[in-house]
């Protein structure tokens, strides 16, 4: 069966890369999914989940994401994210906790502050975590 390579990273680490059968990502215009000899193609990515299979119905592997780009060729994708975590390593009830501590902070900043800003991005990340984690 032919695959592809699958490569996340982020500026800090490569996080992840394995060969695989098929990825799906979270596009801002919809998900994607890619298959071995996919065109290729460069999008944005949206916050959300991550998915590798090793063939055609069986999950390998989870990701939550936030933002950044995927590259795909017919041999490999690549997701740059701005953030990521496998799924197995969301604590729920720590990401429970910070959603409720940030969603405090945002409620007491002035809407147009930079703090403001700030702080809608990590309640942001912090729900992606919550959501992938609830889908697992």
């Amino acid at each position: 069966m032919a695959s592809l390579v699958c490569d996340i990273v982020t500026p800090a680490k490569s996080q992840f890369s394995e060969e695989c059968y098929m990825v799906a990502v979270p596009g801002t215009g919809g998900h994607m999914g890619f298959l071995p000899g996919h065109a290729p193609l460069m999008s944005t990515l949206a916050d959300g989940e991550v998915r590798i299979f090793s063939d055609a119905s069986t999950l390998t592997h989870s990701f939550a994401c936030q933002g950044g780009y995927v590259q795909v060729t017919g041999e490999k994708v690549i997701v740059l994210a701005d953030r990521t975590m496998a799924a197995e390593d969301i604590d729920a009830t720590e990401v429970a906790a910070k959603i409720k501590e940030l969603q405090a902070a945002f409620d007491a900043t002035a809407e147009d502050s930079v703090e403001r800003s700030v702080v809608e991005y990590d309640l942001r990340w912090y729900k992606t975590l919550e959501s992938v984690a609830g889908g697992n």
